[in-house]
């Protein structure tokens, strides 16, 4: 099994355009989608399952759309936003989206955010 969680935020442009989705929610208990990031945090998943880590390490996704409103689109489309449209209603969140994208926007009109992951891989215990 390949467990995968979000690298360190300073490694991670998409930090500020995920802060939207829980701004917007108002929810100031809401699960961080770093709290995963840390080393040992997906091993410690891990414990009680039967699985031991048999490897790991990082690695580079890219998010990259070919238009600002694609990239609103795709990031609306995960559900990660979903309780923030509820909230605050979802012409108000894509306007602060669309704000939040602005650092990576290319000269093209392209949009790409560099992010790393950690991966975890999981085996049974032979």
């Amino acid at each position: 099994m390949v467990l995968a969680a979000w690298g360190p935020r300073e490694r991670c442009e998409s930090a500020a355009v995920l802060d939207v989705a829980r701004r917007m929610a108002r929810r100031s208990r809401a699960r961080d989608p770093f709290e995963l990031s840390p080393p040992g945090a997906l091993e410690d998943l891990l414990s009680g399952t039967g699985l031991r880590p048999a490897g790991g390490g990082r690695v580079g996704c890219p998010f990259a759309y070919p238009d600002p409103a694609s990239a609103v689109r795709g990031l609306l489309s995960t559900g990660l936003y979903d309780a923030a449209e509820e909230f605050s209603g979802p012409a108000l969140v894509a306007k602060e989206l669309e704000e939040a994208l602005q650092p990576y926007l290319r000269p093209d009109g392209t949009v790409r955010m560099t992010n790393v992951f950690r991966y975890l891989i999981a085996e049974r215990p032979r």
